[in-house]
């Protein structure tokens, strides 16, 4: 969202009289309740992370009340009527959203906390002693009394801003009703607030960049009921899908990098891909940190040095511009988020299901029950959930395709209807008119019928009555049905399961219905929804999408997409070879690219190469003192690499672990 570098604003002379008094309340609070504020040490917070994701172990949420946090802030946040304070290890709420709520936006916080560190390479200083300070206020109204008590008077139509002028604070209120969006207005402030102070301003960076990097830390998964947050998720559904908007932005007018390099800013959808374009490439993302590195070193962004610096890291512009657009052209979103409303728990999509205009709420799901599956892993990165017993085997690209879901009455027993699109003919996408899109339907309504309507492909509407034994069955396990739909060179072919476990069988009902060949042919051959009216329902999709089972994202790993074991080890050796130039020898790059081929691998080739590393080192280290650079560069890549090796052989940080804050 927006980031303000703010200096005492203009206001009428009553706000000024009400803010000063307010400074003097503040300040005589402030010594008043010091001590009764816990130092960071005495709030642990403690997460598992793996990978992009992390698991709640102990995070210890404190409610200080009017007593104000030791923040990066200094004394310039104050206290609010109706407003309390609470603090974790490294952050400072003031909110009036109940303590329920207060202590789970902390949790997100701690949760995205490692990530925070991975993503900017570094923790702020002072962080033993001070918190990085955060207002959520329960509605605009309440967030605007917030800033008038911390002497600021805006009004912005976002639902988040991050202040720079020594307020170092981001504040919030939720500017929309879906869930995911408040989580991710929080986190995506809190990215820009991390940077501030770390660096002291975002502005030494471009526009693109930060916020391109705190939409794609924004951009997250949450599992409630293992309390696990997945961070920098590309491809994924719910609002805002900036992946979707990217490629439909870049779709209506084309944008090279070098253009957008040099302008600074681009559209979020553009800056999102741009961001991405770095961070899913292995040896893009080392040189996105050569460059991040570079430019904090100075306070104001400057174009034309940094595409000077990014030349000489990655090439000419002409190469740049090709590799951008062919990696984009390469690929693939899953999800368009299309009628209102959709939230996201881990795999299954929850649909407020009251779509405008009487519509079915609706995710459009691009994948094609012909088409050939395959693993891609860029598509739905996030930990896979999804529990199929219900649905039985899907494949597409087999001679009679079958895909299916999950239904979950559970929020609003025997109420509403869900189920799945399938024939999706697009208006958006395919240039026809909004609210155009025709498919077939196929609903489970009220838990008692199941409907199968397919007017918009000629073929006749048919609603079949469920039996009292399976809508039994339904109610005692939970109120989940299962849905399997086969597209049979016969007809269309829907089973459906409920119930099972430890108590026999699942109780199954099926019906058919005949399609044409040219019907057939489009259900075939275009996209899937899922879908969801009057309620509050689940519907998980189980499309035959090739996803592959995270490794336990309970044991620790390092906290970077390739979950590489070497990534401190190879980031060293690129620093290395910046500092060196065309001094650097042929071992160090023998070796950086052994390390950098080695982050796609198994576990075991990373460890491998690991070990490579250990007997391989002391050679690139006599190397480096013999390459005939000058005496400081030198120095300073030997004690580089000593860092390095000392992660190998003390405390074993580089292999990552569940320590007070997960790193």
């Amino acid at each position: 969202m927006l980031v303000v570098t703010c200096t005492r604003l203009r206001r009428p002379a009553l706000a000024r009289a009400v803010a000063a008094v307010l400074v003097v309340a503040g300040c005589l609070g402030r010594m008043a309740s010091r001590a009764a504020v816990p130092v960071p040490s005495e709030t642990p917070a403690r997460v598992i992370v793996s990978g992009r994701t992390s698991t709640v172990k102990e995070v210890k949420i404190v409610r200080t009340g009017k007593g104000i946090p030791e923040t990066f802030s200094g004394k310039m946040l104050k206290n609010t009527p109706g407003f309390d304070w609470y603090v974790s290890q490294h952050y400072a709420l003031k909110t009036d959203y109940p303590e329920q709520k207060a202590r789970f936006y902390l949790t997100m916080l701690e949760l995205a906390y490692p990530h925070y560190v991975e993503l900017f390479g570094a923790e702020p200083a002072d962080m033993d002693k001070l918190r990085m300070a955060a207002v959520y206020g329960s509605s605009k109204r309440q967030l605007g009394k917030a800033l008038m008590s911390d002497g600021i008077v805006w009004d912005f139509r976002g639902g988040g801003i991050t202040f720079e002028s020594g307020y170092r604070c981001s504040y919030v209120y939720p500017s929309g009703s879906l869930k995911y969006h408040q989580r991710y207005i929080l986190l995506h402030e809190a990215t820009h607030l991390f940077q501030m102070c770390l660096a002291g301003t975002v502005y030494n960076t471009p526009n693109w960049y930060y916020e391109g990097v705190a939409d794609a830390l924004g951009a997250h998964v949450y599992d409630s009921a293992r309390r696990q947050l997945t961070v920098e998720v590309f491809d994924k559904p719910t609002t805002h899908d900036y992946f979707d908007e990217g490629l439909r932005e870049f779709r209506r007018q084309p944008e090279t990098a070098e253009r957008i390099f040099r302008k600074g800013e681009a559209s979020r959808g553009k800056s999102f891909l741009l961001i991405h374009f770095f961070l899913l490439d292995p040896d893009r993302a080392q040189k996105l940190r050569l460059l991040r590195d570079e430019l904090r070193v100075r306070r104001r962004y400057d174009p034309v040095h940094a595409g000077k610096l990014l030349q000489e890291l990655l090439g000419p512009w002409p190469k740049i511009n090709a590799e951008f657009d062919a990696w984009r052209a390469s690929l693939h979103n899953t999800f368009h988020y299309a009628e209102w409303g959709w939230e996201q728990d881990a795999d299954a999509l929850w649909s407020y299901g009251f779509a405008p205009r009487g519509k079915l709420s609706r995710t459009d799901v691009y994948l094609i029950p012909n088409g050939k599956p395959a693993y891609d892993p860029l598509r739905m990165d996030y930990p896979l959930r999804a529990d199929s017993r219900l649905v039985g085997d899907v494949a597409r690209g087999a001679p009679e395709p079958s895909v299916g879901c999950v239904l979950d009455f559970s929020r609003n027993p025997a109420y509403g209807r869900a189920g799945i699109g399938l024939g999706l003919i697009d208006d958006e996408k395919d240039g026809g008119k909004a609210g155009s899109a025709e498919f077939l339907r196929v609903l489970v309504v009220e838990e008692r019928q199941l409907l199968i309507d397919g007017r918009d492909l000629g073929i006749q509407r048919r609603t079949v009555d469920l039996p009292k034994a399976f809508r039994q069955a339904a109610k005692q396990s939970g109120h989940r049905i299962g849905m399997n739909i086969k597209i049979a060179t016969a007809g269309l072919h829907v089973r459906l399961r409920a119930g099972g476990g430890a108590s026999g069988g699942p109780a199954e009902f099926s019906t058919s219905v005949p399609i044409t060949p040219s019907q057939r042919e489009r259900l075939l051959s275009r996209p899937l929804a899922v879908l969801a009216r009057d309620g509050y329902h689940g519907v998980t999709p189980v499309f035959d999408d090739r996803r592959r089972e995270e490794p336990d994202l309970l044991t620790p790993a390092p906290p970077n997409r390739w979950r590489n074991a070497g990534d401190k080890q190879l980031w060293m050796l690129y620093r290395c070879q910046r500092r060196l130039g065309r001094s650097a020898s042929a071992s160090l790059l023998k070796l950086k690219a052994a390390m950098l081929k080695a982050v796609a691998e198994s576990p075991e080739g990373q460890a491998r190469a690991l070990e490579a590393f250990d007997r391989r080192i002391a050679g690139v280290l006599r190397d480096i003192r013999e390459c005939g650079a000058d005496g400081k560069t030198i120095g300073q890549v030997t004690a580089d690499v000593n860092k390095a090796v000392s992660l190998r052989t003390g405390s074993g940080e580089g292999r990552g672990h569940a320590g007070p804050t997960g790193r």
